[in-house]
């Protein structure tokens, strides 16, 4: 598994079912992440949490450490660096 770490640098909600996320230290050095789901009540309501954590961190400024599959951009499990 891969991580990606950084400030959330730019959020953007596509549709229910898609969101883009930029992570990295500044604006211009990103990776740019997916979070997707496949409809079910779980995968929704976990995908919900995902984008509310990632916004709650975008808003306050807290660096992100965002796992991922190595050859893969979708986030698949998320947490907030300590202060």
């Amino acid at each position: 598994m891969a991580e990606t770490t950084g400030l959330v640098q730019r959020l953007s909600i596509l549709e229910k079912s898609a969101t883009c996320v930029w992570i990295g230290p500044t604006p211009n050095n990103v990776e740019a992440l997916v979070i997707t789901n496949d409809g079910s009540t779980a995968d929704v309501a976990f995908t919900e949490s995902l984008v509310q954590t990632l916004a709650a961190a975008a808003t306050n400024y807290r660096a992100v450490v965002a796992v991922h599959a190595d050859s893969d951009t979708k986030i698949t499990s998320l947490r907030i660096e300590p202060v």
